[in-house]
């Protein structure tokens, strides 16, 4: 009853006789029985997280670089890792009919940048599994999370500074996907539940003439048990350091793992797809993934993505005509497997089922508290 306590105290327009407490006190155990008792299989999706290695593949230097997550508001960024740059900001936009918002970053500051101020381009990245980048030239590392919101939209651009102007270097987003989850309840009462995670090239968000590219992906995946999924930002934000594996938020020391929980594919386990060839073209396709979750314990469902460039056949709409989609081949045919482009590690954190979140049971108590106080007035 410490929330009930508490709001007695707190709230001096819900002032309360003793038999007026007798009776919140009862309406609240109601609220506290109905919220344990919540079927089975009523988990949610608590966050997610996303961050990756990339480097700046752009004909031109860049001095920032702009993150863009259509369908989600500022109010659903809850972190960040604190990347080379002088400036971060959350900006929320409502242009042509889309809303979303766009985490920018500005001034590039990293000290050991051949031409300060500036990521110079790199025409022939090297793969690095997506966590080495924290700390090194030629490339950056950004990570978010996000508070349960899902983007319908994941873009990810590099900036030039035009006389303390950043703008886009070109049209087209980065090949940085990042995957839309959802949470998917048992179809029947005691059975399981599902996680999916759907992924598409990403499209740039007005018209333009020129169409994206498909690309080559490998996923890798592994699941944690509910033991060790957060249930506060605070331990949300340490997840997503451990994720990137650099122990140290303000890149002046070495990576240093926190605790090696990326899948990398040494474990056969972890490969979910070796190989997989996400199409762009004029209709990007999408593709789903799901997992069956146990509600006891799988608490946290982490993916690494990697992607390649796609340097096969195309037809007149841009869409790939790959051999590799219409026949059983393990790997990309000769000659259609670019170079790295960058790995996105992401991850979904589940609400255990039955507990509700705080600020639910505490809108629960109010209401009651409310509705009380108004009877007894007009009952007196």
């Amino acid at each position: 009853m410490y929330l009930l306590k508490e709001l007695s105290h707190r709230d001096e327009s819900c002032r309360l006789t003793r038999g007026m407490r007798h009776w919140v006190g009862a309406a609240a155990a109601l609220v506290l029985l109905a919220s344990t008792c919540l079927p089975a299989g009523a988990s949610s999706i608590y966050g997610t997280l996303s961050n990756f290695d990339i480097y700046n593949t752009t004909p031109e230097p860049a001095e920032g670089a702009e993150i863009e997550l259509e369908g989600c508001d500022s109010s659903s960024i809850g972190g960040h890792f604190p990347s080379h740059f002088d400036s971060f900001s959350v900006i929320d936009y409502n242009e042509n009919g889309k809303t979303g918002v766009r985490l920018r970053f500005e001034g590039y500051n990293f000290l050991g940048a051949p031409v300060p101020g500036s990521l110079q381009p790199n025409a022939d990245p090297v793969s690095t599994n997506g966590h080495q980048l924290t700390n090194s030239a030629g490339g950056e590392h950004f990570g978010f999370w996000l508070n349960g919101a899902q983007p319908t939209e994941t873009r990810f651009f590099w900036l030039t500074n035009n006389n303390g102007t950043y703008d886009r270097i070109g049209t087209l987003p980065e090949i940085v996907p990042g995957p839309t989850w959802s949470y998917v309840p048992p179809a029947v009462p005691g059975g399981a539940g599902a996680l999916q995670a759907a992924i598409r090239v990403p499209e740039p968000a007005e018209v333009v003439v020129q169409r994206p590219d498909s690309t080559w992906m490998k996923v890798y995946k592994v699941k944690l048990p509910a033991s060790q999924a957060p249930d506060d930002p605070v331990a949300m934000q340490e997840l997503l350091m451990q994720l990137i594996s650099d122990a140290n938020p303000e890149n002046d020391q070495p990576d240093v793992p926190l605790n090696d929980i990326v899948p990398e594919g040494e474990d056969p386990a972890e490969v979910e797809a070796e190989w997989e060839l996400l199409e762009g073209g004029a209709a990007p396709k999408e593709m789903m993934a799901e997992d069956d979750i146990d509600e006891e314990n799988d608490g946290i469902v982490i993916r690494r993505y990697e992607f390649y460039k796609y340097t096969g056949p195309y037809d007149a709409e841009h869409e790939p005509t790959s051999l590799f989609l219409d026949t059983d081949l393990l790997e990309p045919p000769m000659g259609e497997l670019g170079d790295f482009i960058s790995a996105n590690m992401v991850a979904a954190v589940l609400q255990p089922a039955g507990v509700p979140e705080p600020s639910t049971l505490l809108l629960g108590l109010t209401s009651v508290c409310w509705l009380l106080v108004v009877r007894r007035q007009r009952a007196g």
